[in-house]
């Protein structure tokens, strides 16, 4: 038998469930394997590799350079996405690999079929000897997905995925192959622990719940507000049912015992055809509430009925006719209503919430509710149409609080984001609070609006958190207040209190994608990288093109050093915003991926901007510090706590800014700045 070795970058392909495709349907099997084998040897022929040996449904080829390797697998990745779709897994590594009759064995072929085996649909896993070699290649991504005991294999390996566009990336706790077996003793253990808890489980459902014959027992405590549908025939009060909606969930939330899903989450059902049971399950809710309303002129009636989630029940329903006017009492009387219904005892705090003998200026009132409606969009666009909705609500009613404090929440999110310079913005902000505060002083969404105020523009950690805290004795069940509460707890270093108010932010809005991004970027504060990549990659699956998600992913990749990477996410996020702070990001990235003409060309175009109020000298300062021009970072801080800029409350937090915190000028802007210590 002729032997001979050689070194080289060896790919493992196989096709995902090609047994299956062809048990089903033979002609599209065929049909599959023919269009693999010729992609096949089109890209490896291309990138100067061999194809050695076909296995039916995989092959393994050679190559000279694990870059013709990476590259001649995208290719193929990428053509595979072509009718008919090939459900293609590769794995590379670098071995020796030797040959025996034609056949290519040896230790490095084991390997490259073992991280081959970890992988999914339209996967390329690589090994950390592939990584070493392709790690500067700036068209390449990666990202690590931790170390695995393969078998056969003496060493635990590390294992990295391309993340470039089209691929998927696996999760690691959901990967399977050729690893070794746990311990035999341990497993059974487990088992056994396993079977006890789900008797133990079962026995306390049964106990506490299928036992009983109370059918309100399974409603209390949460409830969720489904959209209410438009029986106005017309299509332009779309926006006036939206308001009711939402201004429904505000009222619901003022109960204290009651756990209540807001709009965010609830409003992406709108128009979706699911059973309630599965809707329910879906919000974590036990009790949901479908509605209509029917509006003629300054008429409104509004059909609310309330329905078991478990068991599709239906468990009371009712009529409310009103004048617009009179619309929040109205609310109020469902409110306490429903509290009835699912035998919740409110508390005198709760009463006092609910009692409401308020008239509104129906006009005001439909333009305020205009302008939540384009608040609601979150863009700089939708700010602005928002405030100029608001602005006419009080040239109607110039006594109207809500107004005052919805338009300080239009003005603060306007400033931070570059729609207005940043000290007109607070200038406007803190006007409407105290305006609103004046004509209402237990209006619990102003002094929410006052938190972060208080925090943005002043810089007052205590005055914030007792702000914030005001607010949620006011309305317990306002996500958006646990929200911005767990984001200054962040940003003065309490990690973990931030987590506690950002998780009580997501249990009543949990399919929102701004506090879940909120919390990765709490995690990547905390160095907890693995955390906050579980939270921001869970998210992308729901919300695949979110500007702020995309965006922390990138913040995740350059605290962890993944320059590279972090380009791809923070550019897409970049072309989705006009936040300065999102261009500076990827200056930053760029930079530190040795890429510094792309971040000198973000630079200079901020620095043009830097004398409108709008671009902030904290931003500047990352893409100085990135470039190596330390002493203009400096600069550039201290130029922000001169003009108050809002981005320099994250100065501690941000990781970083690591490098000059042993700076004097860097402890000097830290004690001006009140940082809590």
């Amino acid at each position: 038998m002729s032997q001979n070795r050689q070194l080289a970058a060896i790919m493992f392909t196989d096709i995902v469930g090609y047994t299956a495709m062809m048990q089903q349907n033979e002609e599209k099997a065929v049909a599959v394997i023919k269009h693999y084998n010729s992609v096949l040897e089109k890209w490896v022929t291309h990138f100067n590799g061999q194809v050695i040996n076909y296995y039916g449904d995989g092959s393994l080829c050679i190559f000279s350079s694990a870059t013709d390797a990476v590259n001649c697998s995208l290719a193929v990745q990428k053509d595979l996405k072509s009718e008919p779709v090939v459900p293609l897994r590769i794995g590379l590594h670098i071995g020796e690999v030797f040959f025996e009759d034609a056949k290519a064995l040896g230790d490095g072929v084991n390997v490259a079929s073992r991280v081959q085996s970890l992988g999914q649909d339209n996967t390329i896993l690589i090994s950390q000897e592939v990584h070493d070699k392709i790690k500067n290649n700036a068209s390449i991504a990666t990202v690590s997905l931790g170390h695995f005991d393969f078998k056969n294999v003496g060493r635990s390996m590390e294992v990295f995925a391309l993340t470039n566009e089209g691929l998927f990336v696996p999760q690691r706790k959901k990967m399977e192959g050729k690893l070794k077996k746990k311990n035999i003793q341990k497993r059974n253990l487990i088992t056994t622990l396993s079977f006890i808890l789900i008797i133990a489980t079962a026995f306390f459902i049964y106990k506490n719940f299928l036992a009983k014959k109370d059918k309100v027992s399974v409603t209390e405590k949460s409830i969720a507000v489904l959209p209410l549908e438009n029986l106005s025939g017309n299509p332009e009060q779309e926006y006036f049912v939206s308001g009711m909606h939402e201004t429904l969930i505000t009222e619901l939330s003022k109960i204290s015992a009651l756990k209540v899903i807001s709009r965010t989450s609830s409003i992406q059902y709108k128009n979706v055809k699911k059973p309630l049971r599965q809707i329910a399950k879906e919000l974590g809710v036990k009790a949901l509430i479908e509605g209509s309303v029917i509006r003629e002129g300054n008429m409104v009636r509004i059909t609310v009925q309330l329905i078991d989630g478990t068991t599709d029940e239906h468990i009371w329903s009712e009529d409310f006719d009103r004048e617009l006017q009179n619309i929040l009492s109205l609310f109020s009387e469902v409110a306490q209503k429903i509290a009835n219904e699912v035998k919740i005892k409110l508390t005198a705090q709760d009463q006092v919430r609910l009692v409401s003998s308020q008239k509104v200026n129906p006009r005001a009132y439909e333009l305020y509710l205009i302008g939540r409606h384009h608040w609601n969009q979150r863009t700089i666009q939708g700010y602005k149409q928002a405030i100029e909705s608001y602005n006419k609500a009080l040239e109607q009613d110039s006594n109207y609080a809500p107004a005052y404090a919805a338009l300080a929440d239009g003005y603060i999110l306007l400033g931070e984001q570059g729609g207005i310079p940043q000290q007109e913005a607070g200038n406007l902000a803190d006007n409407a609070i105290k305006k609103a505060l004046t004509l209402n002083s237990k209006l619990a969404e102003a002094y929410s609006s006052k938190g972060v105020w208080k925090l943005s523009y002043e810089w007052n950690w205590s005055e914030s958190e007792k702000a914030f805290k005001q607010a949620i004795e006011l309305n317990p069940g306002y996500a958006v207040t646990y929200q911005w509460y767990g984001r200054i707890l962040g940003f003065a270093g309490r990690f973990d209190e931030a987590i506690k108010q950002l998780e009580k932010a997501k249990e009543l809005d949990p399919l929102s994608p701004i506090i879940v991004a909120y919390i990765g970027q709490v995690y990547i504060f905390a160095k907890e990288y693995e955390k906050a990549d579980d939270h921001l990659q869970q998210a992308l699956k729901v919300h695949p093109n979110h500007p702020l998600i995309l965006h922390n992913i990138g913040e995740l990749y350059i605290a962890q050093g993944r320059y590279a990477e972090a380009i791809a996410p923070l550019k897409q996020s970049a072309e989705m915003s006009v936040s300065g702070h999102y261009k500076a990001m990827l200056g930053y990235a760029y930079a530190m991926a040795n890429r510094r003409a792309e971040a000198m060309l973000i630079l200079n175009e901020l620095l043009t901007r830097s004398d409108s109020g709008i671009i902030s000298g904290f931003n500047l300062a990352a893409i100085y510090l990135a470039l190596g021009e330390k002493e203009k970072s400096l600069s550039q801080l201290e130029k922000g706590f001169e003009q108050r800029d809002v981005w320099m409350k994250e100065l501690k937090a941000w990781p970083w800014f690591d490098r000059l915190r042993d700076e004097q000028r860097y402890k000097d802007l830290m004690k001006r700045m009140n940082f809590p210590e």
